[in-house]
């Protein structure tokens, strides 16, 4: 008995054995472009590779993408799917997550995820930020490329109360070098670039103009109390800081960028705005305010490689 018990077990461990068993892996990464930002309504046509088979076989692709667009999609046979899809993101303001699956029979599969953020432009309440405070301003077009601004006096100055989204021929980028986030976050300027970027007529406020608009000033009269995509505020509550925006300025924490290596650092944690300088050197002042003090600061960064946001004045 205790031998026919014994081969039970055996024959259930092997079972066991051969159920679990893990497959090799295909060889390679799986990758694929994907914007990370991108305009409302928009097609991409997103083409994987990297996946290899060891012995050259076939390789089957899947595609997931959530939230799903209502019939924004004709490829939701998972059979039918290769290493290319063209998919439709409508008109939604969300963040979506796609990942695209390699397979072969006899083989784990491999995967890769990417994410990107459908959004919208301008500061009326009806793009990607809401919350700007427009009471009693008046409307100026640039010009030189048809974007609408939003002014208000302040220190007996007018100044723009959103960010210069003006494309120069050099010195400047947008948020994650995604052009569709000019007209959400402004852009970022070199100082070189940020001393013209200013329509005709308009200008960088000096050191004194700015002292003068905000001597009395604490951060939180600068911030405004904005949302990104109907999510949570983008200044993040503390205690030391009380959001009035009672200056009508409107900061939104766009962070600063290194324009020489592409990287963008504490968006959502400060807002960072160049002054007009006489400086020679290779520093150059600006000025900052951050979510978590009540001051506001003054810093020096490279003319060339500092990118800080715009605001005209005249």
């Amino acid at each position: 008995m205790a031998v026919i018990v014994l081969a039970i077990l055996a024959a259930v461990s092997c079972k066991e054995d051969e159920t679990s068993a893990s497959y090799p892996s295909l060889n390679g990464y799986v990758k694929f472009n994907l914007e990370r930002y991108i305009a409302q309504n928009t097609t991409v046509t997103m083409e994987a590779e990297g996946a290899v088979h060891p012995e050259g076989g076939e390789i089957k692709y899947s595609w997931s993408i959530t939230p799903s667009e209502d019939d924004s999609s004709d490829d939701d046979d998972e059979e039918d799917q290769t290493n290319i899809l063209e998919y439709s993101f409508g008109d939604k303001l969300d963040t979506y997550t796609v990942t695209c699956a390699a397979s072969a029979s006899g083989y784990s599969s491999i995967s890769a995820t990417r994410y990107t953020t459908v959004v919208a432009g301008g500061v009326d309440g009806n793009g990607s930020i809401k919350g700007v405070d427009l009471t009693g301003c008046q409307t100026y077009t640039d010009t030189r490329d048809g974007k609408e601004y939003y002014y208000t006096t302040i220190g007996g100055l007018y100044w723009f109360v959103h960010n210069l989204a003006y494309k120069t021929d050099e010195g400047s980028a947008p948020f994650y070098n995604a052009e569709v986030m000019a007209d959400v976050f402004g852009r970022y300027y070199s100082y070189e670039a940020a001393e013209t970027a200013c329509p005709d007529g308009w200008r960088l406020p000096t050191a004194e103009e700015w002292d003068n608009a905000f001597k009395d000033a604490k951060s939180g009269d600068l911030m405004a109390d904005i949302t990104f995509n109907d999510e949570n505020e983008m200044w993040e509550f503390w205690p030391d800081v009380k959001i009035t925006n009672s200056t009508k300025f409107n900061a939104i924490p766009a962070g600063f960028a290194n324009l020489m290596d592409g990287t963008f650092t504490d968006a959502y944690d400060r807002a960072v705005f160049w002054i007009s300088n006489d400086s020679q050197d290779g520093n150059v002042e600006y000025r900052y305010i951050v979510d978590d003090r009540a001051e506001i600061f003054s810093q020096s960064g490279d003319r060339q490689s500092f990118g800080a946001s715009v605001r005209c004045v005249r």
